[in-house]
């Protein structure tokens, strides 16, 4: 908790939070016209900003998409699910960040190999399924709002959730940390082995949860109507939380 607070302590780390939060409004506002489901979610080629700020500028990146998303939002889509959208974006932000870290302990963020390219895949697609899931439950448990096709418009829109931060994100990524500009990531402190086999064991269990959840929501059941989802969700979410306070 206290790696997630400290961006808001420092005047460094707030003017990065300042600056990410201008680029997520600059990126977002102008595509606000291009609604998918009215109030809820449009094409977004902002959606690669959080992955590559979350793995340059940890949780002052989380902080800067959160806080960018609801000013975004305030451009004609504020509402109750705002609240949802400002933590689904400090998650698609942050959680990237302790997935590399937790994978790749000690490396500093890049793509200049093959299996590093792979896990920067396997990240990208990873933080879609859980914001997906996250926003889709959220709507449900929270907003008691349940649409059966919600949860595959958020996660198979493909350029929303995976495209652009192929098509956008990994170009700038590979830029801002190549030889010619290398840009310091942020590094979290040193995970004891103890707290290391917590967060990896958090990620085993985030992904089996995950991709079950994902299965039913598919099928429209939703989170409110059915013990298993519930249970699964239950764990699901406490697996998230220990990934991201670890």
């Amino acid at each position: 908790m206290r790696e997630i607070l400290l961006p808001l302590k420092g005047k460094q780390t707030l003017l990065q939070i300042g600056l990410c939060a201008l680029i997520f409004v600059g990126m977002a506002v102008p595509f606000k016209v291009m609604v998918l489901v009215e109030g809820l979610t449009e094409v977004r080629p902002v959606n690669a900003v959080p992955v590559v700020m979350g793995l340059l500028l940890g949780p002052a990146g989380a902080w800067g998409c959160a806080i960018g998303n609801l000013i975004a939002d305030l451009f004609g889509t504020f509402s109750k699910a705002s609240f949802l959208g400002f933590w689904g974006n400090f998650i698609a932000a942050y959680l990237p960040y302790k997935l590399w870290h937790t994978l790749k302990n000690g490396e500093k963020p890049n793509v200049k190999s093959g299996l590093n390219l792979f896990l920067y895949l396997g990240i990208s697609a990873l933080s879609s399924l859980v914001v997906a899931i996250f926003l889709t439950c959220g709507l449900d448990v929270w907003l008691k709002m349940w649409l059966p096709n919600l949860f595959p418009i958020i996660f198979y829109n493909f350029y929303n959730n995976l495209g652009f931060p192929l098509a956008l994100g990994l170009p700038i990524l590979i830029v801002l940390t190549s030889d010619a500009h290398n840009v310091q990531p942020v590094l979290p402190p040193a995970k004891t082995p103890g707290q290391l086999t917590r967060a990896r064991l958090s990620l085993a269990v985030l992904v089996l949860t995950g991709l079950a959840i994902a299965w039913l929501l598919s099928q429209g059941l939703p989170m409110t109507s059915f013990w298993l989802t519930a249970l699964l969700g239950a764990a699901f979410l406490v697996s998230l939380v220990t990934l991201l306070l670890v």
